[in-house]
């Protein structure tokens, strides 16, 4: 199926069937890169600092998206504290998970970002906002550069 009209008068529009392939790669880019090697290698977190106005972003940039000054690299422990989180019982399928997961949105400290993540070592009706988090990662030998090479993040004790 080919799209190639134009069409100015919104009276003109119709509905098309059948289905649209659509075919992409998604790449971290240089910022992305150099965080999932970090984490892969060394186990450490990464950010960026915006060299003119200070913010810090997590996921890591290259450039400050409010005034597009070049960013420097930070190292940061990979803590924060939970501002959102939704305990899942049934997996896609609609099957009943005998044991729930936690998904949380986490505030990365000392940044301005966030991560969306699992929440383990702790029971639902013990998850607080504001609750202190830390990273548990995968050993070292089974990391493979993804997101995933954190399992989960716990509560700081």
């Amino acid at each position: 199926m080919v799209f190639n009209e134009k069409i100015v008068d919104p009276a003109e529009l119709r509905h098309v069937s059948g289905k649209i392939e659509l075919y992409w790669i998604y790449t971290s880019g240089e910022a992305g890169d150099i965080f999932f090697k970090k984490l892969r290698d060394e186990g450490k977190f990464i950010a960026t600092k915006c060299k003119r106005c200070g913010r810090v972003f997590f996921p890591p940039r290259i450039y400050c998206e409010f005034d597009f000054s070049e960013a420097e690299y930070v190292e940061i422990d990979g803590k924060g504290c939970v501002l959102a989180f939704s305990v899942v019982n049934y997996d896609s399928d609609g099957n009943k998970l005998e044991n729930p997961e936690i998904y949380a949105l986490i505030g990365m400290d000392g940044t301005d970002g966030k991560i969306i993540h699992l929440l383990g070592e702790v029971e639902p009706e013990n998850i607080e906002i504001g609750m202190e988090v830390e990273p548990v990662l995968k050993p070292k030998d089974e990391r493979e550069g993804k997101v995933t090479d954190i399992l989960y993040f716990k509560p700081v004790s």
